[in-house]
């Protein structure tokens, strides 16, 4: 019964810390910070709650004359609440903030990061306090307690790993967000009846009580080379590496595994199952008292947090990959190299995840002797380290060194670990290992770090110009027409007359003279360029600062534009500069991330997005919503963008680009009257008419190109928006982000 309830306590958990990443972007900004801050808070609540419980949980226990399993019931109902409450602290942490301005400063992170804190906090140390609480009823109940923390650790990791398969892949699409919080909340109620039930059974005391009893059953599996100092020093060292490598690891194979939800997830998995075949390992071996000493340990953790670092590196990955093709053939599998890619990616990261599997609850359980308060001390401390890895990781790290050097770093306290362990070795072939693994070390530090480079910094491109920021690495490459804008090593856009016309098409199309425009994703820049040159207050908000600061590369004249007065770049969340800004716009344009699929791309298709648009738009004004309609497009998220965009907008018109893929969707409050060739000619001022035919032929007619490369290719929008009473796109279901559940079980769904 304690197994099953610590794996649904493990499953809801992970089903809140998803969600709850989820909805914290989409409150205060998509950006990478603000995830580490919520895995931060998450560890530390959890640090907070096991330090707390180990050292209260007798007294309570005492002073309220209820059994600890009566008690950890009760705080299975505690978190079980916020599933209805949290949700509704980030809705008045957002608005609470909107006056502090744009997110180009400090004070803005700081005070989002305090919300999130404020929010998450109490939930969070409820969770960490059922670890002690349960430590202390089993310490009732059984006559050796001192493997307890381990064995609610490897349950613990069995529900984490099954709420983070299923939470992406079956829940939020089934479900949404909001219904997945109430089923995780459920969980924790049900697991509250269980343990008030429970605890109405006359329990059988232990037959050994005595603590030297105790100890002498736990010295028999304990590791015999490290002290209980060293143990907390260890156990600190591997939780800050961990969660930080976990940070960087997303950033470092976004390029391979690409820009959706189940990349991070399956992330996740591999960690969490690594985790779990690690834990399950030790707790064989310490039933048959065979507990690996620290030595081993500490002789393969640096060469396993290497290993991913060459496979972030593009000549490593890519031979690897060329390798393990006639592998996946004999399987009969069909593969080419870059799907190889994936899994070797994805693997990488289990040996070193399955050593810490085994380290962390060996560590504790070594260092507790099953006591709740010990417990609570060291796991605490191992999770004050999983608090400041992610901080270190997203505020100083990567916008320093980038991935690649980063993950380099963090191996650093662990080869440390290896080297202290190896000099205090007596064992000759301790010492013999330990020289042969420090040439392996020494060879792969030199090779990763000097001769390697990651396709996050642009290894595979030539003369690549990389940037990086708190938010993104943004590399820039190429000449002329073919250069390029990626964004964690994915491709953004590129420079074509299309972005012309996102300005173009909307501000030549408003019934009245234009006065004030604003683009959300600035990109290469040329569609806020378009607009300064029709010589109106133009606005771009970018979420990315080193985005804005590429615009030189991709235009002779950006200088010229960003001294212009009546142009206007600010650093911002793109909905959240609509909620906190009062100007007016004729025309709003929007171009968010390819592909349709990106995680947080929803936020910019959904309803909730297009109703405030619609509040920020002067009479007569017009939303462009850029859509990237093509034969890798699933037609039902087309539809559902449609449906959301036309339960806001009651006029529509929307035309095919002129180079057959995406579609130009304009919405409006009032009747939208698209000019003729020659009148959508006339409107344009002579600046603006210059750009719009910057880069056509030499020769083309200006009207000639409007009829023939935009007006002549409008479509029918009963052809494109599917039934009526199909699915929309909201905040709470972001039916374009999550897609598994639906193509498997409607193949007609699936993409051509």
């Amino acid at each position: 019964m304690l197994f099953s309830c610590f794996v649904l306590s493990g499953f809801a958990g992970l089903v809140y810390q998803i969600v709850w990443v989820r909805m914290a972007l989409a409150s205060f900004g998509v950006i990478t910070p603000f995830a580490s801050v919520v895995v931060s808070v998450f560890m530390l609540g959890l640090a907070l709650g096991t330090f707390w419980g180990g050292q209260q949980i007798e007294n309570l226990t005492r002073k309220t004359g209820r059994s600890a399993l009566v008690l950890y019931g009760a705080l299975e109902a505690i978190i079980g609440l916020s599933a209805f409450i949290l949700p509704a602290l980030f809705d008045v942490g957002r608005a609470l903030l909107l006056p502090i301005g744009g997110m180009e400063g400090g004070l803005y992170l700081a005070a989002s990061s305090c919300v999130i804190a404020v929010a998450m906090l109490p939930w969070c140390i409820a969770m960490g306090a059922t670890f002690p609480f349960m430590m202390a009823f089993i310490k009732t109940t059984e006559s050796e307690s001192s493997g307890s923390f381990s064995y609610l650790y490897l349950a613990n990791v069995v529900g984490a790993l099954l709420g983070a398969m299923a939470t992406p892949l079956i829940l939020i699409e089934w479900l949404g967000f909001s219904a997945t919080l109430w089923l995780a909340a459920a969980l924790n109620f049900g697991i509250t009846a269980i343990c008030f039930r429970a605890s109405r059974i006359p329990q059988a005391g232990p037959t050994l009580t005595t603590e030297h009893s105790t100890e002498k059953a736990s010295e028999q599996v304990a590791p015999r080379d490290i002290t209980p100092r060293a143990t907390l020093i260890v156990l600190f060292l591997t939780g800050f590496s961990a969660m930080a490598l976990e940070i960087v690891w997303m950033r470092a194979f976004t390029p391979v595994l690409g820009t959706l939800v189940y990349a991070f997830s399956g992330l996740l998995a591999v960690y969490l199952a690594s985790t779990f075949l690690g834990s399950a390992f030790y707790r064989r071996q310490r039933q048959q008292k065979r507990v690996l000493d620290i030595g081993p340990l500490a002789f393969a953790l640096p060469l396993a947090a290497l290993l991913p670092v060459w496979m972030a590196i593009p000549r490593f990955l890519s031979g690897s990959a060329q390798a393990l093709l006639p592998g996946l053939e004999l399987l009969g599998i069909p593969s080419a190299p870059w799907m190889a890619m994936v899994p070797l990616s994805l693997l990488s990261i289990a040996p070193f995840c399955a050593l810490l599997g085994y380290m962390t609850p060996m560590l504790v359980d070594h260092y507790a002797h099953g006591a709740p308060q010990s417990a609570g001390r060291a796991y605490a401390l191992n999770i004050a380290g999983s608090i400041l890895g992610p901080l270190a990781a997203a505020y100083l790290l990567l916008p320093l060194l980038g991935s690649r050097l980063s993950m380099i770093v963090l191996a650093l306290p662990l080869t440390i670990l290896f080297v202290v362990y190896a000099l205090r070795t007596r064992s000759a072939r301790s010492r013999l290992v330990a020289a042969i693994i420090a040439v392996v070390l020494a060879a792969g530090f030199f090779q990763t770090g000097y001769q390697g480079r990651s396709f996050e910094e642009g290894s595979h491109l030539r003369n690549a110009v990389v940037r990086r920021d708190h938010t993104a690495t943004v590399i820039s490459f190429g000449r002329g027409f073919n250069r390029h804008l990626l964004v964690n090593g994915y491709g953004m856009t590129v420079l074509t007359t299309l972005t012309k016309i996102m300005a173009h098409l909307p501000l030549a199309t408003t019934p009245q003279e234009p006065r004030h425009a604003l683009v959300i994703a600035f990109g290469m820049g040329t569609t806020f360029r378009s607009m300064l040159s029709w010589d109106i207050d133009a606005t771009a908000v970018e979420l990315v600062p080193s985005v804005v600061d590429a615009f030189e590369y991709y235009h002779d004249d950006a200088e010229i534009i960003r001294e212009n007065p009546k142009g206007h770049l600010v650093i911002d969340d793109g909905r959240r500069f609509l909620a906190r800004t009062d100007k007016r716009f004729d025309v709003i344009t929007l171009d968010p991330p390819p592909p349709v699929e990106t995680a947080g791309s929803s936020l910019l298709y959904a309803s909730e997005f297009y109703e405030l648009a619609k509040k920020r738009l002067a009479p007569g004004g017009i939303v462009h919503q850029w859509f990237p309609d093509g034969i890798q497009v699933e037609p039902a998220i087309r539809h559902a963008v449609l449906r959301s965009a036309m339960d806001a907008f009651p006029y529509q018109r929307i035309y095919q680009s002129h180079h057959g893929f995406g579609l130009h969707i304009l919405l409006s409050m009032d009747p939208i009257e698209v000019p003729s060739p020659e009148v959508f000619i006339e409107k344009l001022p002579p600046t603006a008419l210059d750009d719009l035919m910057e880069w056509a032929p030499r020769g083309t007619d200006p009207a000639d190109f409007i009829r023939e490369q935009v007006l002549e290719r409008e479509l029918a929008l009963d052809d494109l928006v599917g039934p009526e009473d199909g699915p929309r796109i909201s905040d709470d279901l972001p039916f374009n982000e999550y897609f598994v559940l639906r193509r498997i079980t409607s193949p007609s769904s699936e993409t051509p």
